[in-house]
């Protein structure tokens, strides 16, 4: 997995040259702005109201997250502490509400922040520990918990405005889809662009992405990745494509850290994309 990220490679194409490559912007693994704040990591204890995987499903998210976590044990000395409860409330139908309240403790016992995290499911599907439920409220916790974690980086965009609705990536084997579709949405918000949070909300760009790879030969691939800024009424803006060769197979399971460092690297350019989209559009008017 660390071998990869030294192999992606990025290329901007856009409708004008922008004055500046981001091959380098992908953070090393591991680095200090990708890790809470003393590198101690978090344990996350069991929730109180939820099947009992739950933790750990939580845990992985945060992973994904590049946050390090865990269910085991009690951590070291400077170790954060996740606690959660989970409540479920009938919803229209079979369906239920469900809510994951949780509270991050550093390791002296101050609270640091809390939240609470809510996806709507069928009622079953929750009370077996259906995979998918967990994913879906463990996912949203955790995205929350990283961002209370990390420090914030240089500010790459100042852009409060317009909003840019990023849609589901499509074509990525393995769990490349829902993971590189999660990373972009985080790298975005942390190069500080702002998105359609809601179905109704006017958004003036979109942000597609697509995943290629070819046929193996000789034990390699190639993999390409492709985001496009488009306009509303689908006229394309701009696009950043990422590619190179992979070992054959290797993104056919987890991304995990590759999603993070694709969408890290990517981000600046649709940020610079916008900016510029911005400043025709104000000149022209």
């Amino acid at each position: 997995m660390r071998r990869l990220l030294s192999l992606l490679l990025l290329q901007l194409v856009a409708c004008q040259p922008l004055p500046h490559p981001f091959a380098e912007d992908v953070p090393p693994p591991r680095s200090p702005a990708l890790s809470p704040r003393d590198s101690a990591g978090i344990v996350v204890a069991a929730i109180t109201g939820a099947p009992e995987h739950v933790a750990e499903v939580l845990a992985a998210a945060l992973r994904d997250a590049e946050i390090p976590a865990s269910t085991a044990g009690t951590g070291n000395r400077g170790s954060f502490r996740l606690m959660a409860s989970a409540r479920a409330a009938p919803a229209a139908g079979d369906r239920a509400s469900i809510a994951l309240d949780w509270e991050l403790r550093a390791a002296d016992g101050k609270v640091l922040g809390h939240g609470s995290a809510a996806v709507e499911a069928p009622a079953e599907a929750w009370r077996r520990g259906d995979e998918a439920v967990a994913h879906a409220i463990a996912d949203k916790a955790a995205l929350a918990i990283a961002r209370l974690v990390q420090d914030d980086p240089p500010r790459a965009a100042a852009i409060a405005e317009p909003l840019l609705a990023v849609r589901a990536v499509v074509g990525a084997p393995g769990d490349g889809g829902p993971a590189l579709t999660r990373a972009m949405d985080y790298a975005l918000r942390r190069v500080h662009v702002a998105l359609a949070e809601k179905a109704g909300d006017k958004e003036s760009f979109v942000l597609t992405g697509k995943v290629a790879l070819s046929p193996a030969e000789a034990g390699r691939q190639q993999v390409t990745v492709s985001w496009a800024l488009l306009r509303p009424d689908g006229g394309e803006i701009g696009r950043v494509d990422q590619q190179n060769a992979v070992p054959a197979g290797s993104l056919d399971g987890p991304w995990g850290d590759i999603a993070f460092a694709v969408a890290s690297a990517a981000a600046p350019g649709v940020a610079a994309l916008i900016e510029k989209a911005k400043a025709v559009a104000d000149g022209a008017s």
